[in-house]
C-alpha cells in the first residue's frame, strides 16, 4: 500500500475482486433458471499466508475467500455449488522474476504450473452431483507456507 496510488489499488481491486462479483452475478442469473450450476473461484493461499509487502493483493484474495464462503450459503438452496481453489506460487506473467527462473523453481518443486491448478478444477467439476467440494488448497511441494 505504501508504494501504490489510489488508482493502483482501484485497478487491483477491480481486477481481483469486483470482476469475480460481476461474472458471478451473470452466471447465477443463468444458473438459477436451471436450479443447478457450479462456480469455481480461483483465489490464493495469500489470503491466509498474508505476505509482507502484498497488502492490497492479500486484501483482494481475502475478499474472494469471504465472498466465496458467504455466496455458497446464498446459492446453495438454488442447487448452485461454489468452490474456492487457493493455489500457492504458480508460474505466471505476474511475478517479478523472469520465465526462466520461474521454470527452474517449478522444476525444483517451488512453483506450480497452471496445469496443476486446472487439474484441481477438473477434479472439482468431475465429482458426483451430490458431492460438494468446498475448498482446495494446492501448493508446490517445497513452498514454505
Amino acid at each position: 500500500i505504501m508504494e501504490g496510488s489510489y488508482e493502483d489499488w482501484e485497478l487491483v481491486t477491480k481486477t481481483n475482486l469486483l470482476s469475480y462479483m460481476a461474472c458471478t452475478w451473470h452466471a447465477i442469473d443463468r444458473m438459477r433458471q436451471h436450479r443447478s450450476g457450479h462456480i469455481v473461484n480461483i483465489g490464493s493461499m495469500s489470503a491466509d499466508v498474508r505476505e509482507k509487502n502484498s497488502s492490497v493483493y492479500v486484501a483482494t484474495k481475502s475478499g474472494i475467500q469471504g465472498f466465496s464462503g458467504s455466496l455458497r450459503k446464498e446459492v446453495n438452496e438454488l442447487g448452485i455449488k461454489i468452490t474456492l481453489i487457493e493455489p500457492g506460487a504458480v508460474v505466471s506473467d505476474l511475478h517479478d522474476i523472469d520465465a526462466e527462473e520461474q521454470n527452474k523453481k517449478q522444476e525444483k518443486h517451488e512453483m506450480l504450473k497452471a496445469e496443476d491448478v486446472a487439474a484441481a478444477v477438473f477434479y472439482t467439476l468431475s465429482q458426483a452431483r451430490w458431492c460438494d467440494v468446498v475448498e482446495i488448497k494446492i501448493k508446490p511441494l517445497l513452498q514454505i507456507v
